[in-house]
């Protein structure tokens, strides 16, 4: 089941730093199936209090390859340049959970 990492940008204060971190990222997925489905395109936010200046969304064969991808020491290396701007990232399994096991404490 594919995986998806999704970045939200909320404040752009680095742009050499954003200019590096794009650069540098191809070779932190050299070797790993990917697919950038959108990348900075327009939006509109629908919800939420966060001010959202672009976004990210990545697709990844599963969880597993997306979350070793993250957790690499080649990412490692160069994800400081995007997160000196300001970003929410999230890394989410494709698919939907049942009601019933989405927020077992709380129903």
């Amino acid at each position: 089941m594919p995986a998806y990492v999704i970045y939200f940008c909320h404040e752009f204060r680095d742009k050499k730093g954003h200019l590096d971190y794009a650069a540098a990222f191809p070779e932190t997925v050299k070797d790993i199936e990917y697919k950038v489905l959108a990348a900075y395109t327009d939006y509109e936010v629908l919800e939420g209090h966060e001010p959202v200046k672009g976004a990210v969304l990545i697709e990844f064969p599963s969880y597993e390859i997306a979350k070793k991808w993250y957790d690499s020491a080649e990412y490692a290396r160069v994800r400081g340049h995007r997160i000196r701007n300001s970003y929410t990232g999230i890394l989410i399994g494709g698919g939907s959970r049942p009601l019933a096991e989405r927020f077992p404490d709380s129903l």
